[in-house]
């Protein structure tokens, strides 16, 4: 029950560092949002490994670490500074749900590669949430286009 509790508390923190970032980055620039966001990142977690200086490896551990682990960090500096061009842009609903959706087909795809498993439910909901989410956003489109007339006639 904890560990649900805690997804549900890590989606909704998520969402909330989505927005502040983008905003961030409206504010100060798309690159100084980045630098900024990763600056107290970096920070955050010089203080959180003080505060675990016990359990800290060592530096020959990570030295065996295979490279491609390494890519985690710039794929995060990537996918900040992807959200905060797009947050501006595009609804918060939308923005949450292309994540999720893209969430589940990659997950899809890497249980095919590394797991030998395919999943028709996740490939089908993700279409399913995606033909979705473009039927609304044309709904919402409509909606807003004819607003946009009344506002003129007005």
């Amino acid at each position: 029950m904890v560990y649900i509790f805690l997804s549900f508390l890590t989606g909704i923190t998520i969402v909330i560092n989505m927005m502040l970032n983008g905003n961030l980055a409206q504010r100060e620039g798309m690159l100084n949002g980045v630098v900024i966001n990763y600056l107290m990142a970096t920070v955050s977690s010089m203080i959180l490994c003080a505060m675990m200086m016990k359990s800290m490896p060592s530096y020959s551990a990570i030295r065996s670490i295979p490279l491609p682990y390494f890519l985690g960090g710039f794929i995060g500096v990537l996918t900040t500074y992807m959200f905060n061009i797009i947050v501006p842009k595009v609804p918060a609903v939308y923005v949450v749900m292309l994540r999720f959706i893209g969430q589940i087909l990659t997950s899809a795809i890497i249980d095919y590669i590394y797991l030998d498993i395919f999943s028709k439910g996740k490939v089908i909901g993700g279409v399913l949430f995606l033909i979705g989410l473009v039927l609304n956003a044309k709904v919402d489109n409509k909606y807003e286009q004819g607003n946009l007339k009344l506002s003129e006639n007005a």
